[in-house]
Protein backbone atom coordinates (compact mmCIF):
# COMPACT_ATOMS: atom_id res chain seq x y z
CA UNK A 1 0.00 0.00 0.00
CA UNK A 2 0.92 3.64 -0.80
CA UNK A 3 -0.24 6.67 0.99
CA UNK A 4 0.53 9.90 -0.27
CA UNK A 5 -0.26 13.72 1.01
CA UNK A 6 0.17 16.64 -1.33
CA UNK A 7 -1.37 20.17 -1.74
CA UNK A 8 -3.34 21.82 -4.87
CA UNK A 9 -1.92 24.57 -5.05
CA UNK A 10 1.06 22.45 -7.11
CA UNK A 11 -1.22 21.22 -9.93
CA UNK A 12 1.32 19.55 -12.01
CA UNK A 13 2.80 17.56 -8.92
CA UNK A 14 -0.67 15.10 -8.35
CA UNK A 15 -0.45 11.77 -7.76
CA UNK A 16 -2.33 8.94 -9.59
CA UNK A 17 -3.44 6.94 -6.74
CA UNK A 18 -7.13 4.75 -6.66
CA UNK A 19 -8.08 6.90 -4.27
CA UNK A 20 -7.80 10.28 -3.94
CA UNK A 21 -9.61 12.46 -0.77
CA UNK A 22 -9.88 16.24 -0.92
CA UNK A 23 -9.61 17.55 2.52
CA UNK A 24 -10.32 21.09 1.42
CA UNK A 25 -13.85 21.63 1.75
CA UNK A 26 -14.39 18.42 4.88
CA UNK A 27 -12.03 20.45 7.26
CA UNK A 28 -11.19 23.93 7.79
CA UNK A 29 -7.74 24.81 7.32
CA UNK A 30 -5.67 25.02 10.55
CA UNK A 31 -3.00 27.32 10.07
CA UNK A 32 -4.42 30.70 11.56
CA UNK A 33 -4.37 28.43 14.73
CA UNK A 34 -1.15 26.99 14.57
CA UNK A 35 2.91 28.12 15.23
CA UNK A 36 4.71 29.44 11.97
CA UNK A 37 6.27 26.69 10.53
CA UNK A 38 4.49 24.07 11.69
CA UNK A 39 3.71 21.34 9.92
CA UNK A 40 1.53 17.65 10.14
CA UNK A 41 3.96 15.60 11.90
CA UNK A 42 4.20 17.98 14.66
CA UNK A 43 1.83 16.77 17.76
CA UNK A 44 -0.12 20.72 18.19
CA UNK A 45 -0.94 19.96 14.29
CA UNK A 46 -2.15 16.34 14.75
CA UNK A 47 -3.82 17.41 18.01
CA UNK A 48 -5.80 20.26 16.10
CA UNK A 49 -6.79 18.73 12.60
CA UNK A 50 -7.81 15.38 14.75
CA UNK A 51 -9.08 16.86 18.03
CA UNK A 52 -12.49 17.92 17.32
CA UNK A 53 -15.61 14.82 17.19
CA UNK A 54 -16.05 16.47 13.87
CA UNK A 55 -12.76 15.77 12.39
CA UNK A 56 -12.32 12.18 13.83
CA UNK A 57 -16.08 11.03 12.15
CA UNK A 58 -14.82 12.69 9.05
CA UNK A 59 -11.29 10.33 9.80
CA UNK A 60 -13.22 7.73 10.44
CA UNK A 61 -15.66 8.27 7.70
CA UNK A 62 -12.61 7.96 4.95
CA UNK A 63 -10.79 5.10 6.65
CA UNK A 64 -13.75 2.79 6.80
CA UNK A 65 -14.31 3.08 2.83
CA UNK A 66 -10.67 2.51 2.26
CA UNK A 67 -11.15 -0.73 4.06
CA UNK A 68 -14.57 -1.53 2.22
CA UNK A 69 -12.59 -1.13 -0.96
CA UNK A 70 -9.57 -2.91 -0.05
CA UNK A 71 -12.24 -6.26 0.63
CA UNK A 72 -13.19 -5.64 -3.18
CA UNK A 73 -9.92 -5.10 -4.54
CA UNK A 74 -7.00 -6.36 -2.42
CA UNK A 75 -4.06 -4.66 -0.26
CA UNK A 76 -2.10 -3.37 -3.23
CA UNK A 77 -3.52 0.38 -3.47
CA UNK A 78 -2.31 3.76 -3.59
CA UNK A 79 -4.43 6.35 -1.49
CA UNK A 80 -3.80 10.13 -1.35
CA UNK A 81 -4.87 12.83 0.93
CA UNK A 82 -4.83 16.41 -0.45
CA UNK A 83 -5.03 19.82 0.86
CA UNK A 84 -4.49 22.89 0.19
CA UNK A 85 -0.39 23.36 0.51
CA UNK A 86 0.01 19.34 1.51
CA UNK A 87 1.58 20.25 4.77
CA UNK A 88 -1.41 20.17 7.49
CA UNK A 89 -4.69 18.39 7.00
CA UNK A 90 -3.48 16.15 4.04
CA UNK A 91 -0.36 14.46 5.95
CA UNK A 92 -1.81 14.19 9.16
CA UNK A 93 -4.58 12.14 7.90
CA UNK A 94 -1.86 10.12 5.51
CA UNK A 95 -0.10 9.50 8.67
CA UNK A 96 -3.47 8.30 10.86
CA UNK A 97 -4.49 6.08 7.69
CA UNK A 98 -0.63 4.56 7.83
CA UNK A 99 -0.25 4.09 11.41
CA UNK A 100 -3.87 2.58 11.32
CA UNK A 101 -2.64 0.13 8.80
CA UNK A 102 1.03 -0.60 9.98
CA UNK A 103 -0.94 -1.65 13.23
CA UNK A 104 -3.17 -4.10 11.24
CA UNK A 105 0.29 -5.64 9.97
CA UNK A 106 0.21 -4.08 6.33
CA UNK A 107 2.53 -3.34 4.77
CA UNK A 108 3.04 0.86 4.35
CA UNK A 109 4.72 3.48 2.56
CA UNK A 110 3.96 6.75 3.05
CA UNK A 111 5.22 9.87 1.22
CA UNK A 112 4.70 13.22 1.55
CA UNK A 113 4.92 14.85 -2.03
CA UNK A 114 4.94 18.59 -1.19
CA UNK A 115 5.93 18.60 2.89
CA UNK A 116 9.76 19.32 1.69
CA UNK A 117 8.88 22.31 -0.58
CA UNK A 118 6.94 23.96 2.55
CA UNK A 119 9.23 23.48 4.87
Amino acid sequence: MKIYSFGYKYENEQPNCDLTYDLRKKLQNPVSHLPKGAIGLDKIVITTVLGSDTNKKIFSHIFNKIRKYMKENGEDISIAFGCRSGIHRSVVFAEECAKRFRKAKLDVDIEHIHLKINK
